[in-house]
């Protein structure tokens, strides 16, 4: 049961849980999917339409079923009218599942609000059966406006078992008066991002010296550091010894920042970017593939799902410290550097480059799979869900 999912107006949104769906198949579980579809108004004439009253909509990921309630929906700026919607869709997608294909021994509710809320608001067996993974980072985003603490607390104190996807994000968690055992089970990484060797390091048309390829996969946001991402690379852009070409994955506020820095005349502070846009997943494991490392200057994320995917991949990381990338990024992962600093992020990238020859890509995907393949995470899960059942069954 997630919270975001694809839909014709935002094909990318919440995209990742596709993969715990593919995950939990893998790993021989019957799976479905139930998602109320809200539809703002805002995408009005944008697109397809959505139905003014809510549809049933049958689809399917990799042969399994999802039942999508859609329609056209405004909470009027009214944060409860919308939780109180998602939960009258999701009572009705529960119905058609369960004549579809039974009932479901366990809840796998993405995010507390409004997946979380929803099942425990439905009560009863619903409640006892519910898992809730919590993803929001800051966290302080699920807790805001105030009102929105309610719901939170609600979903989180009353489900089966609660998940952080980090260390970091349990923490806040914590911090925010959550009181109750919480267990840190990573994001699980696409089948896309398999193990390949980096490409040589050669030099480019029109520059004799080498060039490494530098990947960025977020949206291009202050939030992400891609600010001092730019000014990093305006700074390496001068060097003799070496050329960066940055690779940058998404879209957001601060494109037409990056595309006038591209068109500025000083060639010696224009750096090498190659803007990819929004792109899917094998795209973006194409790009990771073709790639010598992976830059996320984020000043503050949970389980940034980008370093997963790299590191299984087996490129080495930049990040930032003290949010969740410090988390993922070990010993002979990558190089950290300070939040919202450019000096210290082109020394990051200096002190990465310098010793490239001595990333080990193999170890790197070895450790990465380790935590973040399907079968590492589910056998995770595995063990939460069968307590959650032989409590339920009082075995």
């Amino acid at each position: 049961m997630p919270s975001w999912w694809p839909s014709p107006e935002q094909p990318l949104s919440g995209i990742f849980f596709q993969d715990y769906a593919r995950a939990y198949a893998a790993a021989e579980a019957r799976v479905g999917v139930i998602f109320p579809d809200l539809v703002s108004l805002r995408y009005f004439g944008r697109g397809p339409m959505a139905p003014l009253r809510p549809r049933i909509e049958q689809e399917q990921v990799d042969d399994l079923p999802v039942i999508r309630i859609r329609g056209l929906h405004t909470a009027l700026g009214r944060p409860e009218l919308q939780m109180y919607r998602y939960l009258l869709w999701l009572r009705r997608g529960l119905q058609v599942y369960r004549r579809q294909h039974g009932e479901p021994d366990i809840l796998h509710a993405m995010c507390a609000i409004p997946a979380g809320w929803a099942c425990a608001k439905m009560g009863g067996d619903v409640v006892k059966r519910t898992i809730v993974t919590e993803h929001t980072g800051p966290f302080s985003l699920a807790l805001s406006p105030p009102s929105a603490g309610s719901f939170v607390h609600s979903a989180l104190d009353s489900a089966a078992a609660v998940v952080a996807v980090s260390r970091h994000l349990r923490y806040q968690m914590c911090d925010a008066g959550i009181q109750r055992e919480i267990d840190v089970i990573f994001n699980p990484v696409g089948p896309q991002f398999q193990p390949i060797a980096p490409p040589p390091i050669a030099a480019v048309a029109g520059v004799s010296r080498p060039c490494y390829r530098a990947v960025f996969v977020g949206r291009l946001s202050l939030l992400k550091g891609v600010r001092e991402l730019l000014s990093a690379a305006k700074m390496l852009a001068t060097s003799e010894s070496f050329e960066i070409e940055w690779h940058l994955v998404g879209d957001g506020p601060l494109e037409g920042e990056i595309r006038t820095a591209l068109a500025e005349k000083s060639s010696a502070a224009r750096p090498r970017i190659i803007l990819h846009g929004l792109c899917s997943k094998h795209e973006v494991a194409d790009i990771m593939s073709n790639s010598h490392f992976l830059i996320l200057p984020s000043h503050g994320e949970n389980c940034p799902l980008a370093i997963c995917e790299a590191l299984c991949i087996g490129r080495p990381v930049i990040g930032t410290r003290g949010t969740g990338c410090e988390e993922l990024i070990g010993d002979g992962d990558g190089v950290l550097c300070d939040v919202g600093s450019s000096e210290s992020l082109a020394d990051a990238v200096l002190r990465l480059i310098v010793r490239y020859d001595q990333w080990d890509w193999r170890s790197i995907s070895d450790r990465g799979h380790g935590r973040f393949s399907a079968s590492a995470v589910t056998a995770r899960y595995a063990e939460i869900i069968h307590r959650v059942v032989g409590a339920n069954r009082g075995t």
